[in-house]
């Protein structure tokens, strides 16, 4: 590609999104739902640094959720 190598990254992460007041109080979400998030990464190398652990960017994200079934 124009911006040099691409590394795409797939993984999968079961979730509960809850918010909770300073005092405890559920504000948002619910602590017995478990999501499924599927996240896909898609990383450029920089051809322009040179040290290898911050060679990396991101270039896209992309996050899908569906309710686990247990």
């Amino acid at each position: 590609m124009d911006q040099g190598p691409v590394l795409i990254i797939t993984f999968q992460a079961q979730v509960v999104m809850v918010i909770r007041s300073p005092k405890g109080d559920i504000v948002e979400g619910d602590p017995e739902k478990v999501m499924r998030m599927m996240y896909v990464w898609a990383l450029c190398r920089d051809q322009e640094e040179l040290n290898p652990s911050a060679a990396w960017r991101l270039l896209d994200i992309s996050a899908s959720s569906t309710e686990q079934i247990l």
